[in-house]
């Protein structure tokens, strides 16, 4: 299980470093305002996703071991492409994006669903690497592609970096397609009467887990919009900037959650799951919150110099972010155990009463105090739903104590133990 969280958490730091090379080049070449459209464009297709997910993401990793992967893929398929058409009317009237630019949206959305789903169906099977690989080849081509359109063929804007979304997207989905004819078994056709009873089983499933996304995405990146709309789009840019960086430590508790959740999901060891889940809490927060101290004393100087003039308040985005990113990563491992034992209600709720505090919160402290109010909104947001899925967890594990579960100093040398000898055979490997 070590190997395959450091497997996910190189991964991720890879994707993380090529996003943040793309973060600079568009930063440099477009200025505050070209930044901030590519945030819009990023934060849309996310949200595109979360609710195209309400038949896929999670849900689809806890089913797939109990369903043929062929009667999940096709309906979760076509609920992408239903999703897709639903916003392109939405951003269309309610003119909350570039006209030019909400077509492309859309369709970037629907082929980013068609790999979530066939990533989603690898996790469920435990092929954690092959997931990887697929979330790994969209930073690379996207890197590739911009470096030809900004710096070969010197065409600085908004429509090459669709381009270049259109170029990696598409390359992830077939590979994508590759591992699940590799890993999944033979493609089958189900009855009309079968794709029915697993279309009730996946919306159940996924409604409730995609609810808690669904209000979680919102917390988190409403605060975009509310900028643009009350600001300027070179204000998106700026925060969009500081966001990335300051949410790049959850790399470590995503890494371990996608793992974990993969693991119960497979399990029926309640005890064992909730163990784990402590276990696994403590050292990402501990990790997190050493990463999170480098961040916070950087100089505003150097993100001057890296991402160019105007963006110099980047660091006090990252200082009122800080708190609430260091507690979200409880809600982020926490909140993977009850999507793991198909508590997803209890997310949702977290969720919902953070969405409610970013509302009230953002409506106060954007207009009069701008990005550092939306920052310490929504890390205020943040804390708060961290709190509610902590005090849950402490409710489920009442009968036992959570102390109980706490590590010892045994299995804590055997942790590290365990981290060294597989950091040595990585580098005996050349990786």
């Amino acid at each position: 299980m070590l190997g395959k969280i450091l497997n996910t958490f190189g991964t991720r730091l890879i994707s993380a470093i090529l996003n943040l090379l793309i973060a600079i080049v568009i930063s440099r070449f477009l200025g505050p305002e070209g930044k901030g459209e590519q945030g819009l464009i990023i934060a849309t297709i996310a949200y595109i996703l979360v609710f195209a997910n309400l038949m896929g993401g999670g849900a689809i990793i806890y089913l797939t071991p109990r369903f043929h992967y062929a009667f999940i893929m096709l309906p979760a398929y076509l609920w992408s492409i239903i999703t897709g058409g639903l916003f392109f009317l939405i951003l269309y009237f309610f003119n909350l994006l570039n006209p030019e630019v909400i077509l492309h949206v859309c369709l970037l959305s629907i082929i980013n669903s068609f790999t979530s789903v066939n990533s989603s169906i690898l996790i469920g099977k435990e092929k954690i690497s092959a997931s990887n690989l697929i979330a790994l080849a969209q930073p690379i081509a996207v890197a590739i592609s911009l470096f030809i359109f900004f710096f070969i063929m010197e065409k600085h804007t908004i429509a090459s970096y669709l381009t270049s979304l259109y170029i990696a997207f598409g390359f992830s989905f077939l590979i994508s397609l590759v591992y699940l004819g590799k890993y999944a078994g033979k493609f089958l056709f189900g009855k009309a009467a079968e794709y029915m009873q697993i279309i009730g089983t996946m919306m159940r499933y996924g409604v409730l887990n995609q609810l808690a996304h669904i209000f979680q995405l919102l917390s988190f990146r409403m605060s975009f919009y509310w900028l643009e709309q009350v600001y300027s789009e070179a204000e998106v840019g700026i925060y969009s900037n500081g966001t990335s960086l300051v949410e790049s430590i959850w790399l470590i508790s995503r890494s371990i959650s996608l793992v974990q959740y993969a693991r119960i999901s497979n399990t029926e060891d309640k005890a064992y799951s909730q163990k784990l889940t402590i276990n696994l809490t403590l050292a990402g927060m501990v990790a997190s919150l050493l990463l999170l101290l480098v961040l916070v004393f950087l100089p505003p100087e150097l993100f001057v110099a890296v991402y160019g003039k105007g963006f110099s308040e980047v660091g006090h985005v990252i200082q009122s972010l800080a708190p609430g990113v260091l507690f979200f990563n409880i809600a982020l491992i926490i909140g993977h155990y009850f999507s793991g034992t198909g508590k997803y209600h209890i997310n949702t709720i977290a969720s919902f009463a953070g969405l409610v505090i970013s509302v009230i919160l953002f409506s106060i402290m954007i207009p009069k105090m701008g990005i550092i109010g939306a920052g310490w909104a929504t890390s205020i947001s943040y804390t708060f739903t961290s709190l509610i899925v902590f005090l849950f967890f402490v409710r489920e594990t009442r009968q036992q104590g959570i102390k109980s579960y706490l590590p010892s100093k045994t299995e804590f040398h055997d942790l590290t133990d365990g981290l060294r000898k597989q950091l040595r055979r990585k580098k005996k490997s050349g990786i």
